[in-house]
């Protein structure tokens, strides 16, 4: 047998389609893929949007939005605030969230011609505020796409009110009069006893009082908010309620106060206790029992008192802190106000 008759040619076999309408299986194959290459353009088409220079203008030197004269082009600033969104995944914070939620393929891209800098403004879902949706700034030299700085929205305030943020930590209360004009001012703390971390923000507070004992009258006021109130339909009212009326009449005894505090922080697990784990609580930490007898006679008329003066302070989120009638803070910038308070006394 010779050469030529050992040798094979490769043969394609197409066969026609049945009611082919002039068609066979190697054009409709083809057919599918032309249709699958242009799906697939059109998904990258809407992954990543065109990059839109939205403004160049700078209020102090006249520029124009002509980027010619930029060190670098919008798509690798784009490029490069990216990155510095990636890295968000390593802060400690709620931030951390924030890469997984950005909608990067929707980012604006602005070139400041004035000032040499580009703008990336990447919008994002924020999950832990009912899935609004904010925008996330990066601000990045043009020289070398280095991050100058970064800038959050978050939620917008419904409208301002007649109060004012006057110091650190110290928020003015309109139409408010000052209690006193000499010290000791008067301090006073306002929580639901079952508001998370309520017994933490209590020792915040003794502890920060420590350096104003000759400047300040610390009292603490307890009230029943909503806190409360989910565990009325388990647990009863009397038996719920029992836990402020001893806080309060423990905060009676300042001296022994923090030790209550403390112990009490060994026995409460966020929900209400027994009266007699809660009397255990007061013979471990060496109150006086008639003197504290005696207040908790009277602690479910002190207690609604305290109501009407949280009211009248509009506290709507515990704790709160409100220092010598006008200023209200919180324990944990507790002393910043009471700082900022007495320097500012009358007379």
């Amino acid at each position: 047998m010779s050469k030529m008759q050992k040798s094979k040619e490769p043969v394609f076999i197409v066969k026609p389609v049945m009611k082919n309408y002039g068609l066979d299986y190697l054009h409709i194959t083809l057919l599918v893929l032309v249709v699958i290459l242009i799906a697939v353009a059109f998904a990258l088409s809407t992954f990543k949007q065109s990059i839109v220079i939205t403004g160049c203008s700078n209020s102090s030197i006249n520029s124009t939005c002509n980027t010619t004269t930029a060190t670098h082009t919008s798509a690798q600033a784009l490029a490069a605030a990216e990155r510095y969104l990636a890295a968000y995944t390593y802060v400690n914070t709620t931030l951390s969230l924030v890469p997984y939620y950005s909608l990067v393929n929707q980012s604006n891209v602005s070139y400041l011609a004035g000032s040499k800098e580009w703008i990336v403004v990447v919008p994002y879902i924020d999950t832990l505020a009912n899935n609004q949706r904010y925008d996330l700034s990066l601000l990045l030299y043009d020289s070398n796409l280095s991050l100058a700085s970064s800038f959050i929205q978050t939620i917008k305030p419904a409208a301002s009110t007649n109060n004012s943020v006057v110091a650190f930590g110290t928020v003015n209360i309109y139409n408010e009069a000052e209690c006193n004009t000499t010290t000791p001012i008067p301090v006073y703390v306002i929580t639901d006893p079952y508001a998370p971390g309520a017994l933490g923000s209590l020792q915040t507070v003794i502890n920060a009082s420590k350096p104003f004992s000759n400047s300040i009258s610390l009292r603490y006021y307890f009230i029943f908010s909503g806190y409360t109130s989910q565990y009325y339909s388990s647990f009863g009212v009397n038996q719920t309620q029992l836990l402020g009326q001893y806080m309060l009449c423990a905060s009676g005894q300042p001296a022994r106060f923090n030790d209550f505090i403390s112990n009490l922080s060994i026995a409460f697990y966020g929900r209400p206790l027994e009266n007699q784990t809660l009397y255990d609580v007061v013979l471990g930490s060496g109150l006086n029992r008639t003197d504290f007898a005696t207040c908790m006679q009277n602690s479910t008329k002190v207690l609604n008192i305290q109501a009407k003066f949280a009211k009248l302070y509009n506290v709507v989120s515990t704790p709160e802190v409100i220092v010598n009638c006008r200023y209200a803070t919180l324990p944990e910038t507790m002393r910043y106000a009471i700082n900022y308070s007495i320097r500012n006394l009358k007379g």
